[in-house]
């Protein structure tokens, strides 16, 4: 199908050539027709791939001939339309007129101005007989293709290869143009099914003032969950949230109930502590997994009567607080093998909310790349990195052991470095390899849980060859450095992650602060 053009100007493209009216399209139906997908989005893939023409009317019929759906476009229109999720492709007709310079210049800009409105969608210049300094130019402007035969099969197979090697591009573009709160949730970006019930499930409790525990691998949104809760909740109070595994073990009760002046070495003077700052609002507890065992029994009481007393003071102080938890443990293992106190943890585990890890919604990387990628873009004002096929399918093998949160930080850095750049499959994976990135085929385990290879079969280990010992050291030396060299690694292959850090190193993230504590070493200077 094909829009007449009348009014296409020949400044830059060349003279107009009208349209076969057989093949036109009543315009006040098209314009209807493309203003209803403004509302309602087209499956990609629901019709043959359209391609937007601009003074190529003599093509038309060899592109319906390789089974697209050109229409017909002025520059204007096609600006306007670019966007749209069924539109594929833009090919541009140069013709004699581009060999002024006034017109090779309206012509690139046309051509850049096509990529910033759609940075998703190519734009192909058909130049027949066109000059060398015509391709360099166009293709600096961000031309994917340019054209010099000036038979129409030819281009169309062009457009064709183009719109053939897109088989996630378009569906990047259609997650690209729906800009509507379809697809948000109080901060969270999803259109997983699985994290839009989650997102139901989570209006429903809000009201109720149960506490919650919210499982999720790092990097999954648990705090801006918790934040959707406490904004649905209708508590009036603060939203007040604590990462329990950055508190020394000495100063958490000081932290949640407060202290009285004198309470202890350094309290100069009285503290309410965030249970009362929280009154009337909601505490969150982050990682509450690595709170000390110390400190539970403490909480644990604070939770069953509802009242606090500050460390040093006598007085129990009233409070109501609604406590939500989150942890990238499975707290219920833990509590099983002694290490958080069971008690606790069925006080906090009234409604549960599992957060399923980015690796488990592949529709939501492409989704989350496109959203980034505008959204930082537009905040660094500067123009994005083009995307192909093989870095999208790249993005969608990788497991994303950090999730959102690494997501989100790759995007940031293609946007800073690679400004206007074409990205390859090739280069993810140069990107990636500083920061222990694998391509894994989204096996679900995390890449950045790397195996030893076994030994052959039947076949022993070799024994590695002994060492250069300094006995000159006592014994307690000689593995205080051997363990710090350790957790120095673990902390650099895992880029500062305490869960992963923590499960090769075989012991709970708690174990792994302490020790981390006592050689002086912070996650964050691995990351």
């Amino acid at each position: 199908m094909t829009d007449p053009n009348p009014t296409e100007s020949s400044e830059f493209f060349g003279q107009h050539r009208p349209v076969d009216p057989a093949q036109s399209l009543d315009r006040a139906a098209a314009d209807g027709a493309l203003a209803a997908s403004e509302t309602e989005l087209q499956p990609v893939g629901a019709g043959p791939p359209v391609v937007l023409t601009v003074g190529c009317a003599e093509a038309h019929a060899a592109l319906v001939a390789v089974g697209l759906d050109p229409r017909a476009v002025t520059s204007q229109e096609a600006l306007a339309r670019i966007h749209r999720p069924d539109v594929r492709a833009l090919l541009v007709e140069a013709t004699e007129a581009s060999k002024a310079s006034v017109v090779r210049a309206r012509l690139y800009e046309f051509v850049k101005a096509a990529r910033r409105e759609a940075p998703l969608t190519e734009v192909l210049v058909w130049a027949p007989g066109g000059s060398a300094e015509v391709v360099r130019g166009a293709l600096q402007s961000g031309a994917a293709d340019v054209v010099l035969v000036p038979t129409t099969q030819v281009v169309a197979k062009a457009v064709q290869r183009t719109i053939e090697s897109q088989r996630l591009l378009p569906r990047l573009q259609r997650f690209d143009l729906a800009r509507s709160r379809s697809s948000r949730f109080e901060g969270l970006v999803s259109r997983s099914g699985a994290m839009w019930e989650l997102f139901q499930t989570l209006v429903q409790v809000a009201p109720t003032g149960a506490n919650v525990l919210i499982l999720g691998e790092t990097g999954t949104g648990k705090e801006l969950l918790a934040r959707a809760i406490h904004k649905h909740s209708g508590r009036s109070g603060r939203f007040v949230a604590i990462n329990c595994g950055a508190v020394p073990e000495n100063l958490v009760d000081s932290e949640l109930f407060g202290h009285e002046e004198g309470a202890f070495t350094g309290a100069s003077s009285s503290k309410e502590g965030l249970f009362r700052h929280a009154d009337g609002g909601t505490l969150f507890l982050d990682e509450v997994g690595n709170l000390p065992l110390s400190n539970q029994f403490s909480l644990l009481r604070a939770l069953q009567e509802g009242t606090v007393r500050p460390v040093g003071g006598t007085a129990e102080v009233p409070v109501d607080v609604r406590v939500i938890a989150a942890t990238s443990v499975p707290l219920d293992d833990v509590a099983r093998t002694g290490q958080f106190r069971e008690d606790l943890f069925y006080r906090l585990d009234v409604i549960r909310l599992v957060v399923p890890p980015l690796r488990a919604r592949a529709e939501d990387v492409i989704h989350l790349f496109g959203y980034f990628r505008r959204k930082l873009s537009k905040q660094y004002r500067v123009e994005p990195p083009r995307l192909t096929d093989g870095f999208l399918e790249a993005l969608l093998a990788y497991s994303w052991p950090g999730n959102v949160r690494e997501l989100e930080n790759l995007v940031e850095r293609l946007v800073l470095t690679q400004q206007g750049q074409k990205l390859t499959r090739r280069q993810f994976t140069r990107l990636m390899q500083p920061y222990g990135g694998k391509s894994d085929a989204r096996s679900g385990k995390p890449s950045g849980f790397a195996e030893l290879p076994a030994a052959p079969v039947a076949q022993p280990a070799p024994l590695a060859a002994p060492a250069e010992v300094d006995l000159e050291r006592g014994l307690e030396e000689a593995v205080a450095q051997a363990e710090r060299r350790y957790l120095e690694a673990a902390l650099r292959r895992h880029r500062g992650r305490i869960q992963a850090t923590a499960d090769t190193a075989r012991v709970s993230p708690r174990t792994l602060l302490r020790k981390l504590r006592r050689h002086g070493l912070d996650k964050r200077d691995f990351r």
